[in-house]
C-alpha cells in the first residue's frame, strides 16, 4: 500500500488525495502521504517541523483509547487534532486492520495462494490456471529495464506478461472497492518482485523479466535485499559494499571465505535468484501478536501495571478477533520488558484460554501479574517499556468450564506437558547421542540441526560482550568463569561418576515410564 496509515486516515476523513496529509502518534510522524512528501515532510519528524515545512499540512492523530471503569474508551473523530496523553491512553490500530481485511479480502477473490506480509503488505503466488482466462500481448507497469529489440520472449515472460495484466486487474478492484492505491512489483520470485514494488511508487507496478537479470538490481541498496539482515549485510558494509551491484563483484570464493556455507546462498540472491515459497497458510508456531507501550523512565510498579492495564485490554482485544477468524487461542503468554541499564528481557508461561470470550481478559490479566510478580524490582527498574506478546496458537481445548475445575485442569495439563516434554528429550538422548553434540564456548548439549542458530547466539552475544564490556552479566560471566578454572581439576574425577549417576537415573525413569 502507498502510505497506507496515511491513505487509512485520508478516508476516513474524507480529506482530498492532494491534500498533505501526515498520521501522528502523540508528536511524531509515522506515515507521510506523497504530497506531504513533495514538501519536504519525512517519517519521524514532529509535528512543528512539519508544519513549518508545509502549513497547509493536516495531521490525525490515530486512534487511542483509555481504560475507563474496566472498559475501552476509544478517541473520536472530533480528537484527531487534538493532543492526546502518552501516558494515560494507548493506541489502537484496530482501523486499519479491518480496513487491512478488506483488502485482502479483495485479493483473495482472484487467487488463492496469498501470503500477509503485515497490515499493508502481502505476496501473491499466481497459478496457471489463475490465468487461464487472461490474455493479452503487452506488458501492464514498468519493465525494470529495456529490452533490445532483438530480444524473444520466453514462455515465463509471456506468463509474466498475463500475470501483470491480473495485477493490473487486482489493482483496479481494491481502489474501486476500498479507495486505496497500491504498487506492485512482479518477477518469478518473492524477492525481485518485492525489489520492484519499491521501484515506481506511487500506484503503480514494474515488471523484472529474468533477462534483466543481474544488471537491473545493480543499483539497489544492500539494506533493501529480503534476506539480508544480521549479520551478511553488517559484513557487506563493513568491506565497503554498499548496493548489490558492487557486492556482485565478489566471486563465489571471496564470499565463502566471508560466510562460509552460506556463500552459495548469498551468491544466487545478488544475481536475483532465490527460492522462498509463498506461504499461503499462517505457521502456528510464529505467530505472535505482540502490544508494547513505552514508559516516562520509572521504578514504580504502580507505574507498569497502570499501563499493563491498557497492553492486557488491547491484547486481548486482538486474541479475541484472532480466536472468532481462526478458532485459535494462544498457548503461551510473555512480559516483554527494557530495563535502562540491563537491556531488554522477557519471561512466560503458559495460558489456557476458555469460552466465553468474555473470560479471555479475566484469564490474561491474571497471568501477566502472575509472571509480574516472579521479577524482581533490580531485574525490573529502572523501566522505559513494558508490553505482553501471545504466541503458539493452537485449537482450544474444549470442557467444563468450572473455574475449580479449570485450575486443577490447567495444572495437570501442564504437568503432563512437562513430563513428555521431559521423556521425549531422555529418550532422544538415549536412542540418538549422534543427534547431539557439546558446544564448546557453553558447553551445553545442542540437537545438531539447531548449530547454526546456536552459533549465531554466540556471535551475537560476543559483538554485545564488545560493545557492552561493563554489563553485569558478562562480569559475573567472567567471575564465573575464573572460579571455574580454580575448581576444574578438582572436579575431573567427580564429573564421571556424576555422568554414570545421571544415566541410570534417566534409564530407571524410563523403565516406570
Amino acid at each position: 500500500m502507498d502510505a497506507y496509515y496515511a491513505q487509512a486516515e485520508q478516508k476516513l476523513l474524507n480529506i482530498p488525495e492532494d491534500q498533505p496529509v501526515c498520521a501522528r502518534q502523540w508528536n511524531s510522524l509515522i506515515a507521510i502521504n506523497y504530497p506531504a512528501r513533495d514538501a519536504g515532510i519525512k517519517r519521524g519528524m514532529l509535528s512543528e517541523e512539519a508544519i513549518k515545512l508545509c502549513p497547509n499540512v493536516m495531521l490525525p492523530h490515530v486512534e487511542t483509547f483509555k481504560v475507563i471503569d474496566g472498559k475501552m474508551v476509544f478517541s473520536t473523530l472530533k480528537d484527531k487534532y487534538i493532543q492526546h496523553n502518552q501516558y494515560e491512553e494507548k493506541v489502537s490500530l484496530r482501523y486499519y486492520r479491518q480496513e487491512s481485511k478488506l483488502i485482502f479480502a479483495t485479493i483473495k477473490r482472484f487467487c488463492n495462494c496469498v501470503e500477509k506480509g503485515g497490515t499493508d503488505e502481502g505476496y501473491i503466488q499466481i497459478s496457471e490456471k489463475e490465468l487461464e482466462n487472461i490474455e493479452t500481448q503487452q506488458f501492464y507497469g514498468h519493465l525494470m529495464k529495456e529490452l533490445p529489440d532483438e530480444y524473444q520472449l520466453t514462455e515465463q515472460d509471456y506468463l509474466l506478461m498475463r500475470a501483470s495484466l491480473l495485477c493490473q486487474n487486482i489493482r483496479d478492484a481494491i481502489y474501486t472497492e476500498t479507495k486505496y492505491k497500491c504498487s506492485a512489483g512482479i518477477s518469478f520470485n518473492k524477492m525481485l518482485a518485492k525489489l520492484a514494488s519499491a521501484t515506481n511508487k506511487p500506484n503503480k507496478q514494474t515488471i523484472i523479466l529474468e533477462c534483466m537479470l543481474p544488471e537491473c538490481i545493480s543499483n539497489i541498496s544492500i539494506k533493501k535485499i529480503r534476506g539480508f539482515g544480521g549479520k551478511v549485510q553488517e559484513t557487506l558494509l563493513e568491506s565497503g559494499l554498499k548496493t548489490v551491484g558492487q557486492a556482485q563483484s565478489l566471486s563465489i570464493y571471496e564470499l565463502q571465505s566471508l560466510f562460509g556455507d552460506k556463500a552459495q546462498y548469498i551468491y544466487d540472491k545478488l544475481r536475483g535468484y532465490d527460492d522462498e515459497i509463498v506461504k499461503k497458510e499462517v505457521d502456528l508456531k510464529n505467530k505472535s501478536i505482540l502490544s508494547l507501550k513505552n514508559i516516562k523512565k520509572t521504578s514504580s510498579r504502580e507505574v507498569i501495571i497502570q499501563s499493563l492495564e491498557l497492553i492486557i485490554h488491547d491484547i486481548t482485544m486482538r486474541v479475541t478477533d484472532y480466536y472468532e477468524d481462526s478458532n485459535l487461542v494462544p498457548s503461551v503468554l510473555v512480559i516483554h520488558y527494557h530495563n535502562v541499564e540491563k537491556g531488554s528481557h522477557q519471561k512466560s508461561e503458559p495460558i489456557y484460554l476458555t469460552l466465553p470470550i468474555e473470560s479471555f481478559r479475566l484469564t490474561i490479566e491474571e497471568r501477566v501479574h502472575s509472571i509480574l510478580n516472579q521479577i524482581q524490582d533490580n531485574e525490573l527498574f529502572p523501566l522505559i517499556h513494558i508490553g505482553i506478546s501471545c504466541r503458539y496458537f493452537k485449537p482450544m481445548i474444549q470442557g467444563i468450564q468450572n473455574p475449580i475445575t479449570m485450575f486443577f485442569k490447567k495444572t495437570l495439563e501442564q504437568q503432563e506437558y512437562e513430563k513428555q516434554a521431559k521423556l521425549a528429550e531422555m529418550q532422544e538422548k538415549i536412542i540418538s547421542p549422534d543427534d547431539y553434540y557439546s558446544c564448546q564456548i557453553c558447553g551445553q548439549e545442542i540437537m545438531k540441526k539447531d548449530k547454526e542458530a546456536h552459533d549465531d547466539f554466540h556471535i551475537a552475544e560476543n559483538l554485545d560482550k564488545e560493545m557492552n564490556p561493563k554489563k553485569r552479566k558478562y562480569k559475573s560471566q567472567q567471575q564465573q568463569q575464573q572460579q571455574n578454572n580454580s575448581n576444574q581439576q578438582s572436579n575431573v574425577n567427580s564429573k564421571s561418576k556424576s555422568k554414570q549417576k545421571g544415566l541410570t537415573s534417566i534409564l530407571q525413569f524410563l523403565k516406570k515410564q
